[in-house]
């Protein structure tokens, strides 16, 4: 499913479908790096997302985070997940010292899901990097619903249309982050289907 962008829209999703009948729950998208390590289109799966306010962390599950290793994810120790968007370089450096990439769904996701006692797993491609500044402010950007809203991005940029050249490269970059997601969340779950053990998805990954 779709939960839209932010906490409020991804709790307000997970209890409106029947997440309880699932076998596993993902949660996956799109998040800013907070360490140069990580580059633009890397795939990574967190041991634990912790929110950004509080301190609080939850855990994936161990072996769905195993077989998102062996399927070519990195793994890191945690995502941060902030109640906004994170939009300058010098706010991913303060998020630093306790995650690898910030992102806003994974840890209402995670909490949701554990509560119903369903197995998830965190797994965010990187859109952009940790030295680099959002050319718009995208908190004033999405819509009711979750989603961006075009018609805010123009207003954003009629006002300031010297960002227009960061916003076409940020365009390019998290449509190449969302093409390697993709093809990573199609082997990752046919894999998962099909019930592979680690062993075989690790011996399949090595040999492309």
């Amino acid at each position: 499913m779709l939960t839209g962008i932010g906490p409020q829209h991804a709790r307000r999703a997970l209890q409106t479908a029947q997440v309880n009948d699932a076998d596993v729950c993902i949660s996956s998208g799109l998040a800013g790096a907070l360490q140069l390590r990580h580059r633009v289109g890397d795939v990574l799966v967190a041991r634990a997302v912790r929110a950004t306010s509080g301190g609080s962390f939850v855990k994936s599950d161990g072996e769905l985070l195993h077989a998102a290793a062996a399927c070519g994810a990195r793994v890191v120790d945690a995502f941060q997940s902030s109640d906004h968007t994170v939009l300058t370089a010098k706010e991913k450096g303060r998020l630093a010292f306790t995650g690898d990439a910030v992102e806003m769904e994974g840890f209402t996701i995670l909490c949701e899901a554990q509560g119903l006692r369903v197995p998830a797993v965190a797994i965010r491609a990187i859109g952009d990097t940790a030295s680099q500044d959002m050319p718009l402010d995208f908190n004033r950007t999405v819509g009711a619903k979750g989603q961006i809203s075009i018609p805010r991005v123009l207003g954003q940029l009629a006002r300031n249309p010297h960002r227009l050249p960061g916003l076409v490269r940020l365009g390019r970059d998290t449509r190449r982050a969302a093409t390697r997601l993709a093809q990573f969340l199609d082997t990752f779950v046919g894999a998962l289907a099909e019930g592979m053990k680690t062993e075989t998805l690790f011996e399949q990954v090595a040999a492309r």
